[in-house]
Parts: C-alpha cells; sequence; structure tokens
C-alpha cells in the first residue's frame, strides 16, 4: 500500500514538473514572440525551442491543406463523372434516335425514288404497322385505309418488287396478304425475251419463304437465275412489277408439269415501308435512241439537216431548169402558145423526204 502511494505521488510530481516546463517554455516562446527578451541568449534558445513545434505545426497544416484539397478534388471528380454518365446516356439516345431517323430516310428515299421511276403508278406510301398473330409471315397491317384511297384488291409494292395485294381495307388501316401466303396467287411471266413463258405464284406451306412458279409444261424455257414479273393477267397485280428470281426448277408428281421454286425480291421479315398502288396505267414507251454511228464517222446531226435541205433546194432548182427547158424545146416547135406553161412537176425528192 505504502509503494502505491509513493508511485503516486512520484507521478504527480512528474506531471506537475512537466506542467511547469511547459509553462515556462509557453512564456518564453510568448515574450519573445512580443519582444521582452531581445538577447541573443533567449532569442537562440526560443528558437531552438520553439522550431520543433512550429515544424509540427508546419506539418500537420500541410498535411491538414493536402487532407481538404483531396477531399475536395475527390468530391468534384465525383460531380463531373456523373455529369458524364447523364451526357452518355443522352449521346447514346440521341445515337440510336440518328440511326433510326437515316435507316427511315434511306427507306423512304429509295421508295420515292420508285415512285419517280414507276410514272405508270399512283403510290400511296404506308407504313407496316401490325402483323396478324395468326398467320405472322403471311398477312400484315399498314397505316392507311379507304380515307386515303385504298381499297380492296390493290396491289402492294416496295422499290424491290412485289409484296401482296389489299385483302380488307378499313377507314385508317388495310390488311395485306402477302404473296408467299399460300392463299395467295399471282400470275406470272418470265421475264426473259427468249422465254416469256406464263405460270402461276403462291405460296408453299411446307416452305413458307420460297413460293412457288406452278403450272409449267415440262421442257418449258425456264432456267435457274431467271427473273419472274406480274403477268397483268386477273386485274388485281399490274403487268411488269418484279416478284423474284427462280433458284431451282423441279417436276410435279404426275411428271407432266414442272414448279420453279423463287427466292422473293422482297425481305418480308424486313418489311416496314411499302406504297399501295391505287390507279394504275399502261407504261410510257422509251425515247427512241439515234444508232451507234461508226468510230469515225460521228456527224453533226444539226449539220446534216442543213445539208440535206441545201440538197433539196438544188434539186428542186435543177427540176426547175429541165422544166424551162422543155418548155422552151415544146414552143420552138410549135406544140404549145408561147402562153401556155406546163405545170410543174411534183417534188419527188421533197415527197421522199415527207
Amino acid at each position: 500500500m505504502s509503494n502505491k502511494l509513493r508511485k503516486e505521488k512520484q507521478t504527480g510530481k512528474r506531471i506537475i514538473a512537466l506542467i511547469a516546463v511547459f509553462v515556462s517554455v509557453f512564456c518564453c516562446v510568448f515574450f519573445a514572440a512580443r519582444g521582452k527578451f531581445n538577447t541573443r541568449a533567449t532569442d537562440g534558445v526560443s528558437m531552438m525551442i520553439v522550431a520543433p513545434f512550429q515544424r509540427a505545426f508546419s506539418w500537420v497544416g500541410s498535411q491538414l491543406t493536402f487532407i481538404v484539397d483531396t477531399v475536395k478534388e475527390i468530391s468534384n471528380l465525383h460531380e463531373q463523372n456523373k455529369l458524364l454518365r447523364e451526357e452518355v446516356k443522352i449521346l447514346r439516345a440521341q445515337n440510336l434516335s440518328a440511326a433510326e431517323f437515316a435507316s427511315e430516310n434511306q427507306r423512304l428515299r429509295s421508295l420515292l425514288d420508285y415512285k419517280l421511276a414507276a410514272v405508270q403508278f399512283d403510290l400511296v406510301a404506308a407504313s407496316v404497322i401490325g402483323r396478324e398473330s395468326s398467320s405472322w409471315s403471311s398477312v400484315i397491317v399498314i397505316n392507311r385505309g379507304t380515307l386515303d384511297g385504298v381499297a380492296d384488291n390493290m396491289a402492294v409494292v416496295t422499290d424491290l418488287g412485289l409484296v401482296g395485294h389489299v385483302t380488307e381495307a378499313g377507314v385508317n388501316s388495310s390488311k395485306v396478304q402477302l404473296l408467299i401466303d399460300p392463299r395467295s396467287s399471282v400470275g406470272t411471266l418470265i421475264q426473259r425475251p427468249e422465254s416469256r413463258v406464263a405460270g402461276i405464284v403462291e405460296g408453299d406451306m411446307k416452305n413458307p419463304a420460297h413460293p412457288r412458279m406452278v403450272n409449267i409444261p415440262k421442257e418449258s424455257d425456264v432456267k435457274v437465275d431467271d427473273t419472274v414479273i406480274t403477268s397483268g393477267f386477273g386485274g388485281v397485280y399490274p403487268k411488269g412489277i418484279v416478284v423474284g428470281k427462280i433458284i431451282e426448277v423441279r417436276n410435279e408428281e404426275g411428271g407432266l408439269l414442272e414448279y420453279g421454286v423463287l427466292e422473293t425480291s422482297v425481305d418480308f421479315q424486313k418489311l416496314e415501308d411499302v406504297a399501295v398502288i391505287v390507279a394504275s396505267r399502261e407504261a410510257p414507251p422509251e425515247p427512241i435512241q439515234p444508232p451507234a454511228q461508226t468510230p469515225g464517222t460521228e456527224t453533226d446531226p444539226h449539220e446534216t439537216a442543213e445539208k440535206l435541205q441545201h440538197a433539196q433546194q438544188q434539186i428542186q432548182d435543177a427540176q426547175q431548169q429541165v422544166q424551162d427547158a422543155q418548155q422552151q424545146q415544146l414552143q420552138q416547135a410549135g406544140y404549145v402558145e408561147p402562153q401556155t406553161s406546163i405545170a410543174p412537176e411534183p417534188n419527188v425528192a421533197e415527197e421522199a423526204t415527207r
């Protein structure tokens, strides 16, 4: 017990001594700072005592400043990162929207080019807004109806070729049966001039992606890669619309007929924009082009016309001279009176030119 009391007394004395030293040092530093002790000895002692504390305080201050700046920088980086993430989301959405607009623009531009080229058709553009669930690949719904001039049995096309025909025209929408539907039937021709074989294209339930051209007599001039177009028979589909091309020719089971397997010109799985033919006319004939001239003998058409006109005038002058000479000879022979004159002969060269 006595030892414990002694230790506590010694500890108390040490604490008092440390406090006294600290107070003394503080007083020296305070008075030195205020200029009370201006002697060299006090200055040296105060500098020696204060220097470690100044270094410690300076280091602590610099560390605190570094920590505060780091925290501020991290906070700023977090805010910048958040803003950049939001900007990236906006830019991605804009990029997707721009890509969709570009795709739509390209499709509509192709459809417009087809409308300008197919002057024999009056077209109404439409968009695919649905497909029947019972026949996903054979009937589509478009956003045009009777208010837009659409009616039943009107042909539907794209810039690539035939799509199908309208089976049910509503007020603001219509149903279109695709040509790959097994219930569909399209009169067609082989486009090749040497062939012109007629047939009927109908959908194949076993192979929905590739319809068949049936009712082709055996040994007909039908070859792989032949282009198939509409024949115009039946009054639903105008003549000359591309349907597809032959990829295979097979014999029917009876052996008397054959059929061709077609690859359609339109990809029905990617069908988005179409056009309805609300009226059709015969296509105007192509302008007659002058035949190609032999190299080295090219002539100017205007110069040729001038030369031909000059030659005609020379022929007329020569004929007039011949007539005058004949008139003089007849007058000298006494066959005609001097006052009478022979009617001029018709201008043979002019009649030939006409």
